[in-house]
């Protein structure tokens, strides 16, 4: 009987030689192979032609594996143990060591000089400190060494352990963020296309890594197949619908599918993207049901094998299309320069039909809302609970998860860049509305009774980010922050910086308002007078951000300058009115939540009293 190392000795080269082999085919199709010197230009050479699309196949090779590696940690099998969470500080290693190669040849590619000469050209600081894609590799490396430096110090806690697989999801993105969707038409709709199109692919193929090299002897191997069958199919509609989105606002014409080289490797990837649905309808059909029913892991572990194949393979043809040139297409007659995409006057109409769709926020809500279904469905088979779970939390958190969505990709999301009131109101729906909503549905009470044998909120990091004073620092601080220190006209034109902003807003918005509120059981027990003092923090905190930004200066003055909107309303009166609605909102929020939180207390006082009352008067008698 063949062994499993021997097994792994024959797998493992044989998926290295089908990604390379299609990284070259793919290239040498699109262009991308070495061209002849013509004399009096420059060139990096064969080295750097060759070597950067190489390193860049060993970089997304070893970040899938990172990412993988943790998912297996954190969500396949908790109970994994520590060995696995060292094997992805092993793999962030080899992570960080290629991303500094991808850099090097990077800068070499960039100046059209060999290695050598461009690393003796000193402009290597100015490279990683002031050009996009310096700055992008530079911080994959450093998050790729932090994940390597954090693994084999971690402990056990599901929290700690979930911001290293976070740390490792976002270190994915930056290469993204500076490649060729960062210059097509519609910038900003292709490069959170591209961005969630690699943190679909990193879950998808690093997980099933993980299940093949480390979990396929582990005793709960067949528990972990079926929760990544659930988050394969989510990975599988991810990768298919943000590449399609991606492929679209680069070509722009469905002839161009067969007309250009790109589009050929375009429908090359959409092959190979249905061969793996092939792979996954087999999986469910055979190989899953067959562990289900007391069965052999060998048929599954084959044939996830030769799906990590065809994965390695279309890794390789995606570096490979990133070294193609897109064939050109027209831009939109009335498109906007720095906004990428045209705008039309605003009307409370437009709040309504436009819409500037995020994929990464779109996935991340689909992903909750899929959670969030998943308990009240196990809550409602669960044997001996027939409570089940309250309708009207299940439609708070519906309408939650609504309201993020199109605060992030509705109307208000389209002329947020734009206009401050809009902006405005965009805050107010991720910072207020939508996470009050999400508190009242009591996900962690979900959590908690449908998987009894979870502890989503422990530890001693849920027991400190619970703290009164730490949630309430954390919600308060990023807007005195933002609109007092001249940041907000950094973050405005800046994609990335809008993201960061807006996830900060609701992050610590959700983890405020679950602490205030007290609808979910937290790690810490928290008086009502001291939710009741931390709204009125808030609250606080939020009037006097508002009324500064009500009479200070313009905010972001040269970024609206720049834009030149011919549409555009008053500056100062826009300003006025983004203060008053988003202040408004917010704080009318944060107020209705204080008055039902006294209202709930003296209603508990009274209750007190009146049982006392009768405990005494059966006293005396």
């Amino acid at each position: 009987m063949t062994s499993p190392q021997r097994h792994r000795g024959v797998v493992v080269p044989a998926v290295a030689a089908a990604a390379f082999a299609v990284l070259a085919l793919a290239l040498w199709f699109g262009g991308g192979r070495p061209q002849p010197a013509i004399q009096g230009l420059p060139s990096p050479g064969a080295l750097t032609t060759w070597g950067l699309p190489v390193a860049r196949l060993v970089h997304d090779v070893c970040a899938a594996a990172t990412v993988g590696v943790l998912l297996a940690a954190v969500v396949l099998a908790p109970a994994s143990g520590r060995i696995v969470v060292r094997a992805a500080g092993a793999w962030a290693l080899g992570w960080a060591a290629s991303a500094a190669v991808t850099e090097v040849l990077t800068l070499s590619d960039f100046l059209g000089l060999p290695p050598g000469d461009a690393l003796r050209s000193g402009a290597l600081p100015a490279f990683l400190f002031h050009i996009p894609q310096g700055q992008a590799f530079l911080t994959v490396t450093l998050a790729a060494l932090a994940v390597a430096a954090g693994s084999p110090l971690l402990p056990n806690g599901p929290l700690l352990r979930l911001t290293l697989l976070a740390v490792a999801l976002l270190a994915v993105l930056p290469p993204a963020y500076v490649g060729h969707s960062a210059s097509a038409a519609d910038h900003n709709l292709a490069v959170l296309s591209l961005m969630a199109h690699v943190a679909a692919v990193a879950l998808w193929t690093g997980g099933l890594y993980a299940l093949v090299a480390h979990l396929r002897a582990a005793p709960g191997l067949t528990v972990a197949v079926r929760r990544f069958s659930t988050l394969a199919l989510g990975c599988f509609a991810a990768v298919g619908a943000s590449g399609a989105l991606n492929a679209w606002v680069r070509l722009g014409s469905l002839p161009l599918l067969w007309q250009s080289r790109y589009g050929l490797l375009v429908l090359a990837k959409i092959a190979a993207l249905a061969v793996l649905g092939w792979f996954g309808w087999r999986h469910r059909r055979r190989t899953i049901e067959a562990m289900d029913t007391g069965g052999a892991r060998a048929p599954f572990l084959r044939l996830a094998c030769g799906e990590i194949a065809v994965m390695a393979g279309a890794l390789g043809l995606a570096v490979a299309l990133g070294r193609t040139p897109p064939p050109p297409t027209e831009t939109a007659a009335h498109q906007h320069d720095a906004l990428g995409y045209t705008l039309p006057p605003l009307t409370p109409g437009a709040l309504v039909t436009e819409v500037r769709p995020d994929p990464i926020a779109l996935l991340l809500l689909a992903a909750a809302l899929a959670a969030y279904l998943s308990g009240v469905r196990r809550l409602s088979r669960a044997p001996g609970d027939g409570e089940g779970w309250p309708a009207w939390r299940t439609a708070s958190w519906l309408a939650g998860l609504a309201v993020l969505g199109y605060a992030t990709s509705g109307g208000v999301a389209a002329y947020a860049p734009a206009l401050f009131s809009a902006h405005a109101a965009q805050y107010a729906l991720l910072g207020a509305v939508g996470p009050v909503l999400l508190v009242f549905g009591a996900p962690v009470t979900l959590w908690r009774r449908a998987r009894p044998d979870a502890d989503p909120v422990g530890g001693p990091a849920g027991r400190a980010l619970s703290h009164p004073v730490t949630a309430l620092a954390l919600y308060a601080l990023p807007y005195p922050e933002l609109y007092l220190t001249g940041l907000f006209g950094y973050a405005q034109p800046s994609l990335a910086l809008r993201l960061a902003a807006q996830t900060v807003v609701t992050v610590t918005a959700v983890l405020f308002l679950a602490v205030a509120a007290g609808v979910d059981p937290l790690p810490r027990a928290i008086r009502p007078q001291v939710r009741a003092w931390m709204l009125a923090g808030a609250i606080a905190v939020r009037a006097w951000t508002g009324l500064v930004v009500l009479a200070g200066p313009p905010q972001a003055q040269e970024w609206y300058a720049a834009l030149g909107l011919p549409s555009a309303p008053d500056r100062a009166a826009d300003q006025r009115l983004g203060a008053l609605l988003g202040t408004g909102v917010t704080v009318a929020v944060l107020a209705g939540l204080l008055a039902l939180l006294l209202a709930r207390w003296r209603a508990a006082r009274r209750r007190t009293v009146a049982a006392a009352r009768s405990a005494r008067s059966v006293g005396a008698r």
